[in-house]
């Protein structure tokens, strides 16, 4: 099926947003081809890979379609495409992965039951287990800190839930949502601002001025092949999170709460920059100097020091089975 051309269709959308890590981009294909659930179509948006990996989803998987965008779009304009269309083919919502995860097979089948269940759902999301398993979870949703101006990953680390029930949380982590078609039409789609990261917790934070819910459903479980630790992340990661930080707390806070937030965030940033430059990684500072320039100028979108980064930063050996 050509969605692009086809007629209303309804199910879901399950769109896995890819920019190189050829091999973590197989195994979460192969991982989606056993959901169960009503699964309308599966694509690939491909934001301008240079390791193959289009042609090499072509070849292992033929259901699936590849919509190759021409270049990094970021993850809220490639998303976007794959929201637009869900919503022009009359589909129930959209699953959104990332390329480093993997699913349970009763996954989609939970995040709907939840969505369907329980009042004026927005969006759901999984329990998401850290890569190895032995790190235990990744995320149960996330919570936001509006007085200090900063998120947490909820029962980041524990090695069980602390409860099995869906539940509601400020946010759901972008590299596994269920998005509700109601809530698009409502809401509308990502912030492309953002570029990359917060722009989840942007989407979730405008559903919620609009009237619908964010919940997790720990029985819906994925594995996230993504740092436990800040400390692991790129300068390109750090870059976005700087920036991105403060262009949330700007939106979403008013009055003296917006100013005591966004003091909270300017002094954690440059607080973390000095400890950077102490430490002898002045490409890590760098690039938190730049988040904090280009907020305070308005310069959004890509990062213009660099070609854009994947969401993840670089490719690491994962086996291909969550085991």
């Amino acid at each position: 099926m050509n969605l692009l051309e086809a007629d209303a269709v309804g199910g879901i959308l399950v769109a896995v947003l890819t920019y190189n890590r050829l091999h973590d981009t197989l195994a979460c294909l192969e991982s989606v081809r056993r959901l169960e659930g009503p699964v309308e179509a599966i694509v690939a948006l491909d934001n301008g890979s240079t390791d193959g990996t289009p042609e090499a989803i072509r070849r292992a998987f033929p259901e699936v379609e590849v919509w190759e965008l021409g270049g990094n779009l970021g993850y809220a304009a490639g998303n976007n495409l794959a929201l637009r269309v869900a919503q022009q083919q009359g589909m129930e919502g959209v699953f959104l992965l990332n390329n480093d995860t993997l699913v349970d097979p009763m996954c989609l089948v939970a995040l709907l039951e939840a969505a369907r269940a329980l009042p004026r759902v927005g969006a759901v999301g999984p329990l998401v287990w850290a890569w190895p398993p032995s790190q235990g979870i990744w995320a149960l949703g996330g919570e936001i800190h509006w007085r200090r101006a900063y998120t947490t990953h909820r029962e980041a680390g524990r090695a069980e839930p602390s409860r099995w029930e869906p539940h509601p949380v400020d946010f759901v982590p972008g590299c596994g949502i269920l998005l509700r078609r109601e809530a698009l039409e409502a809401v509308g789609g990502f912030d492309e601002r953002y570029f990359m990261y917060w722009e989840e917790t942007d989407w979730c934070q405008r559903a919620r001025r609009a009237g619908f819910s964010i919940w997790v459903d720990p029985r819906a479980q994925m594995w996230h092949k993504a740092p436990m630790d800040p400390d692991d992340l790129s300068a390109g990661a750090l870059y976005y999170m700087t920036r991105n930080r403060m262009l949330f707390f700007r939106e979403h806070t008013q009055g003296v709460r917006r100013w005591l937030a966004l003091a909270h965030a300017f002094h954690g940033a440059i607080r973390l920059a000095r400890r950077y430059e102490r430490g002898d990684q002045p490409e890590r500072a760098q690039a938190i100097w730049e988040g904090l320039h280009d907020f305070l100028h308005g310069r959004w979108g890509p990062r213009e020091a660099e070609a854009p980064v994947g969401r993840m930063g670089k490719e690491v050996a994962w086996p291909a089975s969550s085991g």
